[in-house]
């Protein structure tokens, strides 16, 4: 009888461990509202002059920080952000991201993607006049967060960034219409420079493009 019993424990252990092996789920959700960055200190802070803050706010529609050390705004930096941040559902579903490209720093999705940011282009825009944030999940873990915004911005990301086209090159990856979007940690171009956030990479592992 104890060995039927522990044929069977062992049985089940195998399974629990072959479900978890087999668990593999990437998504990105969008905050619900923008969350401070940490990065440098608020405007209103570094600059007394209310008639300039006023003419930054009417260029900018928004709060920017200001790092203090090389005199420069600063339009997307760092922020920390927690599953009470984000939004119920996924913007972007395990199903729609098919994999990255580290060497040339191109994260694949599928085609509805494009749709559902070029959808909600506007919406983003009464809120967020440089980016919308966003925490790419592995397993519903928040493995890193960052910045979407449009190919064609001027301004650029502190931190991980995507940056999106109005209308992407349709391409197709294992039979699968996709479009290719830029990912990239910063102003950092170094080719496979993401490789060095090991845990990003270890989400991709399985689902990596050459």
């Amino acid at each position: 009888m104890k060995n039927g019993t522990s044929t069977i424990l062992l049985l089940l252990f195998m399974f629990f461990i072959s479900c978890e092996n087999k668990k593999d789920v990437i998504e990105i959700y969008l905050t619900k509202n923008k969350v401070e960055s940490y990065d440098g200190v608020p405007l209103r802070t570094a600059i007394k002059d209310t008639a300039i803050i006023k003419q930054v706010l009417e260029s900018y529609k928004e709060e920017i920080r200001i790092d203090t050390i090389n005199d420069k705004p600063i339009y997307m930096g760092h922020f920390l952000v927690g599953a009470k941040d984000l939004e119920e559902k996924p913007f972007i579903n395990d199903s729609e991201i098919l994999g990255l490209d580290f060497k040339n720093s191109q994260i694949y999705f599928s085609e509805t993607v494009s749709k559902k940011i070029y959808n909600a282009i506007p919406q983003w825009r009464k809120t967020n006049y440089f980016g919308k944030q966003f925490a790419l999940c592995h397993n519903g873990k928040i493995v890193l967060s960052g910045y979407l915004f449009g190919s064609m911005s001027s301004y650029w990301s502190n931190t991980y960034q995507i940056r999106y086209h109005n209308f992407p090159a349709v391409k197709r990856k294992n039979g699968i219409k996709a479009v290719a979007f830029t990912i990239t940690d910063s102003l950092n171009f170094e080719n496979n420079n993401l490789k060095k956030n090991i845990e990003f990479y270890n989400t991709f592992k399985n689902r990596l493009i050459d």
